[in-house]
Formats: structure tokens, C-alpha cells, sequence
């Protein structure tokens, strides 16, 4: 299940304002999230260390995959891969 990203949300995510789209879709349980917008095949992940991995996908089953395989690149603390 995914719903659309608000200004209010974004913020609360850390996420820049720039990333509210009308295609952009968000993914979050309690410990991590994941934005994706097809329009942009770019996703962001922030997993459980609380750094946020940028990374292409052409699909958001695609996204999926990349982040269940920690397959999203390298990143320090807090800082877009």
C-alpha cells in the first residue's frame, strides 16, 4: 500500500520540498520509507541506520527489489547516495 507525498510529511521525512510531485508515492512501517516517483525512475530509501539512499528505478517493484536486496549503493550518515 502506498499513498501520495504531502508538503507536511516531507518535511517531517527530511525529505526537500521538491520531492512532492503528484506521481511520487511513499512507502514507510515504523522504521523505514521509501519514496518513488516514475515520473523522475528515482527512488530514496531511509532504512534502519537513518540515512537516506538514492538510487534509478524504472518501477516502483523495482525500488521494492533494490532496497529487500540492499542493493541502493553506499552512504554516509544522513547524506543522499
Amino acid at each position: 500500500m502506498y499513498s501520495l507525498l504531502t508538503e507536511q510529511t516531507a518535511t517531517v521525512l527530511g525529505l526537500p520540498l521538491v520531492a512532492v510531485t503528484p506521481t511520487a508515492r511513499l512507502i514507510a512501517n515504523r522504521t523505514e520509507w521509501l519514496w518513488f516517483d516514475p515520473a523522475q525512475a528515482l527512488a530514496i530509501w531511509r532504512g534502519p541506520d537513518e540515512a537516506q539512499h538514492g538510487f534509478p528505478a524504472g518501477s516502483l517493484t523495482e525500488a521494492l527489489a533494490r532496497v529487500r536486496r540492499r542493493a541502493v549503493g553506499l552512504s554516509r550518515r544522513g547524506e543522499v547516495s
